[in-house]
């Protein structure tokens, strides 16, 4: 069908109809008026169309280089070009431009892949360097802007919550899609809505456990864990996340129902897995939470506090190991990507 003719609008007002415009690019980005062809179906004007080759075209070169740039904040914490949102000239230069215009150029011609750029970026021996640092490239680049080790960051916050539920066996990737879900907010959050608990749902158990990605967003009511651990302000645009360290993320991360009750699920995964043997369950949660073999000794701390419950503070077998849990839970290997 073809497209409405569109109007200035004089002053921004819809009731003062000015001269008649065409669709057109930025002027300012020094491109030609596009070539709209309406489809052959006759169901479609064209326009998304010419919009979308414009966006995608390698002559644009903005698109590719601003994606791959972000894809590789999300993993390194930083772009390449720090100013994620400004590619111009108020914006941070690359500190790596030659890989910057590489990546944007695989990204392209493996068909806009980006599975196929996570596998290019993780597979790489800039993902995999460690962390460890040296006095001499401490003083020669002291920000890590050449990348010569990994700079260790916290995870984000629904990378948090996906994780603890992973470790224990609850997390849900069966179910993909649909509407959004409804963790549980505790009564004590609710109550301070102008109607308590109104227009937040009640997700089934399965539902709750999926993936954060699928959480109701609430402008005025956000889930805590996600609140306390710097989850993205949906008033806003979001170019970075910043990692702040305050006290309620440490008072949540153990005193919250939520982190106590995927503890205890946690415990009980761990008798499934390992039996009744308190060292395999012991050694199969540290390998879980920190994603490689415990050495004896850190088996042996676990096994000192579990018994150190039970004994000086009364605590049930049961009890002591969901306690142990909970605090493997809260371990900064854990919390931090190293």
């Amino acid at each position: 069908p073809n497209a409405p003719p569109t109007f200035i609008q004089v002053r921004g007002n819809p009731n003062v109809q000015g001269d008649e415009v065409q669709p057109g690019f930025p002027e300012v980005l020094g491109f030609e008026d596009p070539v709209i062809t309406a489809a052959s179906s006759g169901q479609s004007s064209g326009r998304r169309t010419a919009l979308a080759r414009w966006i995608t075209s390698p002559e644009n070169p903005l698109t590719a280089r601003v994606m791959v740039n972000r894809v590789w904040q999300g993993h390194f914490g930083r772009g390449i070009v720090r100013s994620s949102n400004n590619f111009g000239l108020q914006g941070d230069a690359p500190t790596h431009p030659e890989l910057l215009d590489w990546l944007a150029s695989e990204f392209m011609e493996n068909g806009w892949s980006v599975k196929q750029l996570h596998r290019t970026i993780l597979l790489s021996n800039t993902y995999q360097m460690s962390s460890t640092s040296n006095a001499k490239s401490l003083e020669q680049d002291p920000e890590n802007n050449l990348f010569w080790r990994f700079d260790p960051r916290r995870l984000r916050a629904e990378e948090i919550r996906d994780s603890i539920l992973a470790v224990n066996g609850s997390l849900n990737l069966d179910s993909m899609f649909g509407p959004s879900i409804y963790p549980v907010i505790p009564a004590e959050v609710l109550a301070g809505q102008s109607r308590p608990g109104a227009g937040w749902g009640n997700s089934s158990p399965e539902d709750r456990n999926r993936r954060s990605v699928y959480i109701h967003i609430k402008r005025s009511l956000t889930v805590p864990l996600l609140a306390s651990f710097d989850v993205a302000d949906t008033d806003f645009t979001c170019p970075v996340r910043f990692a702040t360290t305050q006290p309620t993320q440490a008072l949540g991360m153990l005193n919250s129902t939520f982190l106590n009750e995927e503890a205890e699920a946690f415990s009980k995964f761990l008798k499934e897995q390992a039996g009744d043997k308190i060292d395999a369950q012991v050694a199969v949660a540290l390998e879980r939470v920190t994603q490689r073999k415990p050495t004896q000794q850190e088996i042996d701390w676990g096994l000192k506090l579990i018994g150190d419950l039970q004994s000086e503070h009364n605590q049930s077998p049961e009890l002591a190991l969901k306690n142990f849990c909970l605090l493997a839970l809260n371990l900064n290997e854990f919390i931090y990507l190293d």
